[in-house]
């Protein structure tokens, strides 16, 4: 079938443009497939992100249609699928433009520096001072494993960064991923860091009172992670830890 991306252009803060590329293309070629295609038979000069091509590293994270996704998971068809579940007219020509709330470099290459400035603010990691008997690891029962089953997806990729509207009008607000990897520490039975965590989250509107509720990085979340879910249950520990029963 022939599809065409209408591909936005920039180099740094440079002025903004719009380029066309006319494919040939099957309906289960994804975007990253069309993207390289271009690159490879059309335009070398066109900058972007890949790596796994399995929908694990999260490298390839744009906009199709302003709408947030990972170029290597989302296929033509699946596209095509959902302007119809939108109501939104199939023209063949799709939008590709790079992540928002995110500075450019090049094209569709964005700087990630904010997005991991605000994972490292939640102290993305396991704070255990216990000491190991022998070396032996931190065990944990499959029960306790199954608790983070959900919460572990996140690949990191920034699309439900891209979408929060909170991020759009707080800067300082840490970023639906953080919060989101800011629970599974919580969840963590092996982490003996909760208490800290919940209150430096519950200090002022850089953690959880500055999200706005949109939905925006649940409905885009391409893991089923589901960020506005792991703020809320943040929420109820809050409430717990200020006025336990």
């Amino acid at each position: 079938m022939k599809i065409t991306f209408k591909v936005q252009r920039q180099q740094g803060n440079g002025d903004r443009h719009w380029q066309n590329y006319a494919l040939e293309v099957d309906t289960q070629a994804t975007v990253l497939d069309c993207l390289n295609q271009i690159k490879w038979q059309q335009d070398g000069s066109l900058a972007f992100r890949k790596n796994c091509r399995n929908a694990i590293c999260g490298s390839c994270a744009l906009r199709v249609n302003d709408r947030p996704v990972l170029a290597c998971k989302e296929s033509i068809k699946n596209l095509e699928q959902w302007l119809t579940d939108s109501n939104q007219e199939n023209t063949g020509i799709f939008t590709i433009s790079p992540l928002g709330n995110l500075p450019v470099i090049k094209d569709l290459v964005v700087d990630m520096d904010k997005f991991f400035a605000g994972l490292d603010a939640v102290y993305p990691y396991l704070m255990n001072k216990r000491q190991r008997e022998n070396g032996s690891e931190f065990l944990q029962s499959p029960a306790q494993r199954a608790a983070l089953n959900d919460v572990s997806n996140c690949v990191l990729c920034g699309v439900c960064y891209s979408d929060c509207d909170a991020k759009k009008k707080n800067d300082n607000f840490v970023g639906p991923h953080a919060l989101a990897k800011a629970h599974r520490l919580i969840l963590d039975n092996r982490d003996m860091a909760s208490k800290a965590r919940l209150e430096a989250l519950g200090k002022d509107k850089q953690g959880v009172w500055g999200c706005n509720n949109c939905r925006m990085c649940s409905d885009s979340c391409p893991t089923g992670v589901a960020p506005l879910s792991q703020i809320e249950a943040l929420k109820i520990r809050l409430f717990d830890l200020m006025d336990p029963l």
